[in-house]
């Protein structure tokens, strides 16, 4: 087949076949093409391999080559082949995006970063479609690296491109950012570009620079913004512009302070300030400011036996179950400890027949683990998660099991904020129902939560808590940011208002006031404020709006009053179908099984009256009745939907898939023998600083793991039926 010498050369450069130094050996083009299209892939990398001997120069060959490459995960081959292609052209976009994409893979993402910016200054606003499925590559592992805004643009860059149709992997990083409810609001949208003044006189520079950031040449962008920085200190449209190159550059150190500095603008509204701040601590994934400090304790001893013996016989000592123990350690070559405990903040319960009064629930301060003697080592006690502020008690009940022994601390793991907010419940066997165990848990959340996020002591605060800075009209700024930070992390605020209600009085800073938008202006909500609107003026199309963004952000309590809202409004014929998955969102989205089964039975009736289909509604009553242990009512609920759906394939698949996932049936169909068994632990042990659960057994077996905090986990009652 005769090529078009007036088509633009398949090797990225962007010039006509006719003038691209490849027009002697892109004839081999379409052999190559039929042999990758008819999945001969290895024969055409041979192929590609001659040409390349022929024609040193064909860097379409290197082009096709390095895609095939990367199909095949050959990376060491890949990095080989993009430094030649490089080599013969060093500004091709596809070539600089094949060297981003080995980086990728050997896991240097800040190299990755940084080529794929190059790559994207040389492609301008026409970018290829290879540029972009390593756009979205890059955006996952920086998602997976805790760097979300940059995540977030390179992401955004796949999914809005005009004509490309390989954007799936930006859309699932795109709604894993947004659903997280342990990502922050906050970092759930780019920050808006800041408009300089109309009447500056360096406004044409700063249009210079806007213009280059949006054909993609970040680098150059940043350049001219830098220069404009020294002749216009402190502006806000120049540090925003500089803000945004730094997203794009993945330098969180830099957005940190470009953030830093836009909270010191005065000029700025003191809200817009606040948000700033609090941005600045959180973009960093350690979160070094918002993060308590936590220290190890270690000591050797002389007999362990006798240790592991006190601690049992004291009643600030429980033990963690062996089965989890065995698993405590980082690598197979590890030895495990003999014993391990939670080191409590007051006696256990003498009776574990029934659940305790919610200021009875001991609190877990750290865990201690027992080593044996080792060949190498002598036997020793490690206590870790011992949060600074609690170091003096911890030692205080250590020195009552574990006398004469001079315990050496250094510094832990820093205990991110999020976690840190959370009550340690301990992890204790007790007798209950799930339903009872629910209510003692909201209890006990409600009750301690608001004091665990008020005396967290934190570095943005000069290492005080809201407590002790109360006072101090100083750390206003910073005393504010926390508690927005505090309140735009949905595994917190999920839990009930109140907590933050109760922070905002402890802490002696004002709420801000509600918002009352009209139809035309919801559009213009930023998703931090979505828990303050008051949708009293709102028409249904409105609700419907609101209520779908909220769901793809993870807002739950604007969730919760938007399908409440749209429950109550009036709607067309039309819009019906919405009432309903406003039940449905409502009952996915209640505080405990009691609330949504209430909202599950209004729904179910919406539906008779309606004649709807229930199908989707008995499956969540199904999963339901099993979180409640409510076995009567699970077989009830069993037989409704076999009677009304059992010929609907789709929804006995579903059903299947939910009872094997639950552990009552196996794959193939068959009853399963016995409970499902719960998960071991995790390498390094549950966490005493945060995230610790209370456990009430569904009569034996070993205990659940502790939630790791990227889950935004918190403490949560261990029920029958749910571990």
């Amino acid at each position: 087949m005769s090529v078009d010498t007036y088509a633009v050369c398949p090797c990225g450069s962007g010039k006509k076949i006719k003038f691209c130094k490849c027009k002697d050996s892109v004839g081999e083009l379409d052999k190559v093409l039929k042999m990758v299209e008819g999945g001969q892939v290895v024969p055409a990398l041979d192929r590609l391999a001659n040409i390349l001997q022929e024609h040193p120069d064909a860097a379409w060959a290197l082009a096709i080559r390095g895609r095939l490459l990367l199909d095949l995960r050959e990376y060491d081959s890949l990095s080989e082949n993009a430094d030649r292609f490089i080599r013969l052209q060093p500004s091709n976009p596809l070539a600089l995006t094949q060297r981003a994409a080995a980086s990728i893979f050997k896991g240097d993402v800040d190299a990755a970063t940084t080529t794929m910016l190059e790559a994207l200054t040389e492609s301008g606003q026409d970018v290829d479609a290879f540029v972009l499925d390593v756009s979205s590559v890059l955006a996952y592992t920086l998602a997976q690296s805790g760097r979300f805004l940059t995540a977030r643009v390179y992401a955004t860059l796949a999914m809005m491109a005009s004509g490309y149709e390989g954007g799936q992997t930006a859309v699932s990083v795109l709604r894993q950012l947004n659903s997280a409810p342990s990502i922050n609001q906050l970092l759930k949208a780019i920050p808006p570009t800041i408009e300089r003044p109309a009447d500056a006189d360096w406004g044409e520079r700063y249009d210079e620079a806007s213009s280059l950031l949006r054909s993609n040449k970040v680098a150059m962008a940043e350049t001219k913004f830098e220069s404009l920085q020294r002749t216009a200190a402190g502006q806000p449209a120049v540090l925003s512009g500089l803000l945004t190159c730094a997203i794009w550059s993945g330098d969180v150190e830099k957005q940190s302070e470009l953030l830093k500095k836009l909270s010191a603008c005065e000029s700025l509204d003191f809200e817009e300030r606040v948000r700033y701040r609090a941005m600045s601590a959180l973009v960093d994934p350690e979160m070094p400011e918002l993060s308590v400090g936590v220290l190890k304790l270690e000591a050797e001893i002389e007999k362990a036996d006798e240790i592991e013996m006190a601690m049992t016989a004291d009643s600030r000592f429980v033990a963690l179950p062996a089965e989890m123990l065995s698993q405590m350690r980082v690598n197979e070559d590890d030895v495990p400890p003999r014993a391990g405990f939670q080191i409590l903040d007051r006696d256990k319960p003498e009776s574990l027949d029934k659940l305790p009064a919610a200021d009875d629930v001991p609190e877990a301060k750290a865990i201690a683990f027992v080593y044996g003697k080792q060949t190498d080592r002598a036997a020793r006690v490690e206590v870790l998660d011992v949060r600074t502020q609690d170091a003096d008690q911890v030692r205080e009940l250590l020195g009552k099991v574990v006398e004469k022994a001079e315990f050496k601390q250094e510094p832990g793991d820093a205990l991110p904020l999020l976690v840190a907010s959370q009550p340690p419940v301990a992890m204790i066997r007790y007798q209950a129902k799930p339903d009872e165990a629910e209510a003692l848990q909201q209890e006990i959340n409600a009750k301690r939560a608001p004091a665990a996020i008020a005396s967290a002591e934190l570095p943005i605060l000069g290492g005080g808590s809201l407590l002790s800075t109360a006072d101090d009209d100083s750390k206003r700024l910073e005393r504010t940011a926390v508690i927005r930070v505090v309140e735009q992390y949905d595994a917190i605020i999920s839990k009930g208002t109140n907590v933050i209600e109760e922070v905002y009085r402890l802490a002696k800073i004002e709420a801000p006031a509600a918002i009352e938008p009209t139809d035309d202006e919801i559009e213009k909500i930023a998703n931090e404020d979505l828990n303050r609107v008051n949708p009293s003026k709102l028409n249904a199309e409105s609700l419907i709006y609101l209520l779908q963004r909220s769901q793809q952000v993870a807002a739950t309590p604007a969730i919760r009053v938007f399908a409440q809202s749209l429950i109550g409004a009036e709607l067309t014929e039309e819009q019906m179908p919405a009432k309903m998955v406003a039940y449905m969102t409502l009952m996915n989205a209640s505080t405990n099984s009691t609330a949504a089964l209430k909202t599950l039975e209004e729904a179910k009736a919406f539906a008779a009256e309606k004649n709807l289909s229930t199908a989707n509604l008995l499956l969540s009553e199904v999963s339901l009745r099993l979180q409640a242990g409510d076995g009567e009512g699970f077989q009830r609920t069993l037989g409704e939907l076999t009677s009304k759906h059992g010929n609907e394939p789709e929804v006995m698949a579903q059903l299947q898939q939910m009872l094997v996932q639950y552990g009552l049936i196996r794959p193939d169909g068959s009853p399963a023998q016995g409970p499902p068994q719960p998960a071991g632990a995790v390498a390094g042990g549950p966490s005493a600083g945060g995230g610790g659960e209370l456990w009430t057994p569904d009569g034996g077996g070993s205990a659940p793991a502790s939630k790791p905090a990227g889950d935004g986990g918190g403490s949560k009652l261990w029920v029958p039926g749910m571990d």
